[in-house]
């Protein structure tokens, strides 16, 4: 292995930006020297430091697999474009931020693909690492490219690029797979052959290479010996397990800087537009009193001041009342702020906000997602108005001074007098303050655009075009300047490219590559957007953007993703799709609520 601690000193940190963000010296880092281990591993998060450094997943399997005795675990991140050029300029490779050992001679990279727009980055960081961008030209000597997370679900789009797709929790899979790596390396098994024995012998590892799309994109195993469907990994142990609490203290700001503590994984809601929601299934639980220990092992490990309770839907957690007592009752004293993201307004809010006094809180963040009752009885979101007033009027008398609400516009069936629901309940709202202290409280709104995500209810909907998107966000910002209120828009193009790279196909594999070329990089950051790249990648290609976007699916016809086998199958899915046009249909004609006095 190539040791580049002498050259990454000498010839890249003093010319870098930042390059505290680059010497892998964090508070609690503990990757192994790479020659005293059997497999060699790196956690590659594809966004920049401050990004990735907060998150959470990439630092389970992190500490998951330096906990095996035999094997080590080095990270890695995605130079931003200023640090991408003095790479390339010293001629430095990309690295392992704690061994400093170059990325392309270890034996397994992971990959967590958490979000659309960080698909370039993983381009980046490989042409960096000198490992060719498509599978097919790897050979022997290059490591496998394993990839996680959300994108994991669909993955076809990046199927080219990547040698393995574990979609769903990676804990137990990512050990089954190294220590098959580990017998495949010392028997100097080819890569082909241990492909193949990943493909058929670990559970949940689909190998791309060894499928074929159909006319409909759908993978088709080339062979009996591999399954049709891949099953999504479901790790059975976590209610058992302590949560991660020895985090990565990092030596440069990041975005988040707290103890995350995962109370819960899945989601009982199964709104009907939430991916997330319907993969992650079943619900798990931690208990309230290994989540108090997580809390003080997490504090003094970290020195941070700050716990959040990480869920898809905290609110739902069975004993929060409780949880956040037995939190009050520790760290009130010592100033120690309790973040709740996300919350399920119910009339569980108005409690849990009185439990909270005495707590310092960070921000109020409430999941509304539709302005009116009657789509959010059509998305399956069980949260009244009546809750929410109730709910926020408590926040506010407990001490919060400011609350954010989300909002998908886009949404099947909806009307004007739905988006006009927005900003009257948001006036609404705000005027709940005035009961507390004859104040309006400050609300902001932040809409984003429905994505018609795979493996929901929604998945064969059309996404709503761009000049839909423009109308809608030219009239709630007429309606808001009547307000005291805030509202912020998702950027529309890039809605409707999480779209194509979420529903497309192998073909898509082409369209990433020529932007990537181009010059697309980070493009969720908003300073380093061009979607004129992405134009003319698209138009470059044979790909209709509208027939993946802009058109419906037919229900009874095969998918990209539906190879990828999660909890709940495609007639649950159809018979939830029916419900929900029921519902549109049914109230269709009501009227929306009435205005209130500012």
């Amino acid at each position: 292995m190539r040791d580049l601690r002498d050259i990454v000193s000498r010839e890249l940190l003093p010319y870098l930006d930042q390059p505290s963000q680059y010497v892998g010296l964090e508070h609690n880092a503990r990757a192994k020297a790479p020659l005293s281990a059997e497999v060699r591993c790196v956690m590659a998060f594809p966004d920049a430091y401050t990004v990735g450094i907060s998150h959470l997943g990439s630092q389970l399997l992190y500490a998951t697999l330096n906990d095996i005795d035999w094997c080590m675990c080095d990270r890695a991140y995605c130079p931003p474009p200023s640090g991408e050029a003095v790479f390339r300029d010293k001629g430095v490779p990309l690295f392992g931020w704690e061994s400093r050992h170059a990325l392309a001679d270890f034996d397994l990279i992971g990959v967590s693909m958490g979000y659309e727009l960080g698909i370039t980055n993983l381009l980046t960081m490989l042409d960096l690492a000198g490992i060719p961008l498509l599978a097919a030209d790897r050979d022997d000597s290059h490591p496998l490219i394993i990839l996680g997370d959300a994108m994991a679900d669909t993955p076809e789009p990046l199927a080219d690029f990547v040698d393995v797709v574990v979609p769903g929790d990676g804990e137990e899979v990512l050990t089954k797979l190294v220590a098959l790596l580990r017998e495949t390396k010392a028997a100097a098994t080819s890569r082909e052959e241990t492909l193949r024995r990943i493909a058929t012998e670990v559970e949940s590892c689909y190998v791309p290479r060894f499928y074929a799309p159909d006319e409909f994109g759908h993978p088709r195993p080339m062979s009996d010996e591999f399954p049709a469907e891949i099953p999504r990994a479901m790790w059975t142990g976590f209610a058992e397990s302590s949560a991660y609490t020895d985090l990565l203290v990092p030596l440069a700001e990041a975005v988040h800087e707290r103890v995350v503590i995962e109370v819960m994984r899945g989601c009982p809601n199964l709104c009907r537009f939430c991916q997330a929601g319907h993969t992650r299934l079943p619900v798990r639980l931690r208990s309230v009193e290994d989540i108090i220990s997580a809390a003080r092992e997490g504090l003094a490990a970290t020195g941070y001041d700050e716990i959040t309770l990480l869920s898809l839907s905290t609110g739902d957690y069975p004993d929060l009342e409780g949880l956040i007592a037995r939190l009050n009752e520790e760290f009130a004293d010592k100033h120690v702020s309790i973040s709740l993201p996300s919350l399920k307004v119910d009339k569980q809010l108005s409690a849990l906000s009185e439990l909270t006094a005495a707590v310092r809180k960070g921000g109020l963040t409430i999941a509304a997602e539709g302005g009116s009752e009657r789509l959010r009885r059509a998305i399956k979101k069980g949260i009244t108005e009546e809750d929410m007033l109730a709910g926020v009027a408590g926040a506010w008398r407990s001490g919060y001074r400011s609350v954010k609400m989300y909002f998908i516009a886009g949404l099947p069936g909806e009307t004007p007098a739905d988006l006009d629901d927005i900003s009257a309940l948001c006036r609404r709202l705000s005027n709940t303050r005035r009961e507390f202290d004859n104040k309006r409280g400050n609300i902001t709104a932040s809409v984003s655009w429905l994505v018609p995500k795979p493996h929901t209810p929604l998945q064969w909907e059309a996404m709503v075009d761009e000049d839909y998107c423009w109308g809608v966000r030219e009239r709630l910002i007429e309606a808001f300047k009547k307000t005291p209120n805030t509202v912020k828009f998702h950027t529309i193009e890039q809605s409707q490219l999480e779209s194509l790279l979420c529903r497309g196909g192998r073909e898509i594999a082409g369209v990433i590559l020529r932007a990537w070329q181009l010059g697309a990089r980070m493009d969720s950051w908003n300073e380093h957007w061009d979607w004129s790249i992405w134009q003319q990648a698209i138009a470059e290609s044979d790909v209709d953007f509208g027939a993946i976007v802009h058109t419906a699916f037919d229900p009874e016809l095969p998918t990209p993703w539906g190879h990828i086998r999660c909890h709940l199958d495609g007639a649950y899915y159809r018979k939830q799709r029916e419900a929900m046009w029921d519902v549109l249909d049914e109230t269709a004609d009501e009227p929306p609520a009435p205005e209130t006095d500012e």
